[in-house]
């Protein structure tokens, strides 16, 4: 249960010289969930880390499931003014964020961003993307929105204001004992659960992305980083891929190996990354069982999606 120790000065000090410009206020604090079982962290998520240094926060990263924190890992935090943590695993990203919460690391922030290490990029800056969205004026907010079971902010990466954070329907659900439920039931009680807290606190709930309105995706509600993964990256809306769609890929979208096209050189992300790491982690056991049905409904949202984004790259080449 260590951390390397860095003064809160210091931290601030080393993350301000890389934050010339900071869409959130100053004190942000931004706790990062990792999966490290050898206790180093992979160049794509250095890569990322960096990028949310350059958005003016203070960052705490906890490495879960390592009882060591790799040197390397260790002289880049040193290096980047970022307070790293270890900890057992169990109850995946929300036991995580529990352990920092309980350290005190939240209080008294004006936002709390939650992150996690789910995803490969940004493949565009982060900073423009929070100030258009309007980050440090809303309560709460994410990067994607969604109606697939319930309206709620996929938990990847949020951020919530002082008054949304100790909200008593968010604060119930952040005390819940994660690291006694399975997956499914984390899922349910814990990303699921802090929207639907969210809106019995009053809280509305403002997405860089989000289907909540969309006529079709109250008929069919998916996965919008599944079913929109091109649209999101090659407009810049949400730069970033999803690993489990590049991993596993369970609902047989099409077209996939088109991924690196969307990766321009200018965003400083190597693809080879994403390629070690899908021959590193072979596909896993599938958890979902989509019927036919739902793989139908998926092909056909992300051909349209596909559609769309070739009927714009035409349109550019006209210009």
């Amino acid at each position: 249960m260590q951390s390397v120790s860095i003064s809160p000065a210091g931290i601030i000090k080393k993350q301000v010289e890389r934050a010339p410009f900071a869409p959130l206020p100053t004190g942000t604090v931004c706790l990062f969930a990792c999966y490290a079982p050898d206790g180093n962290l992979p160049p794509y998520t250095c890569f990322y880390l960096k990028n949310l240094l350059e958005c003016g926060i203070i960052l705490h990263i906890i490495l879960s499931g390592t009882e060591i924190i790799h040197k390397t890992t260790q002289n880049f935090c040193n290096n980047y003014g970022i307070q790293v943590w270890k900890r057992p695993n169990g109850g995946l990203d929300f036991g995580a964020w529990q352990f920092l919460l309980k350290k005190g690391l939240a209080e008294g922030a004006p936002y709390v961003l939650f992150a996690n290490d789910s995803v490969f990029g940004p493949f565009a800056p982060l900073s423009p993307l929070l100030e258009k969205l309007g980050a440090r004026h809303r309560p709460a907010w994410g990067l994607v929105a969604s109606r697939a079971v319930t309206p709620h902010l996929q938990s990847w990466f949020i951020g919530l204001s002082q008054a949304a954070f100790q909200s008593a329907p968010v604060q119930r659900v952040l005390k819940l004992p994660f690291a006694d439920m399975n997956r499914d039931e984390i899922i349910w009680h814990g990303e699921l659960g802090l929207s639907v807290a969210l809106n019995a606190a009053g809280f509305p709930l403002h997405a860089a992305w989000s289907d909540l309105n969309t006529p079709i995706a109250r008929f069919f509600p998916t996965n919008p980083m599944h079913t929109h993964w091109r649209g999101m990256v090659q407009t810049g809306t949400v730069p970033f891929f999803k690993q489990e769609i590049l991993r596993d890929n369970p609902f047989r979208v099409p077209h996939l190996s088109d991924w690196r096209a969307l990766i321009s050189p200018e965003s400083g992300f190597n693809p080879d990354w994403i390629e070690t790491y899908l021959n590193q982690h072979p596909p896993r056991p599938t958890i979902l069982h989509p019927t036919w049905k739902g793989r139908a409904v998926y092909r056909v949202i992300t051909q349209l999606d596909r559609l769309k984004w070739q009927k714009d790259r035409w349109q550019d080449a006209g210009r």
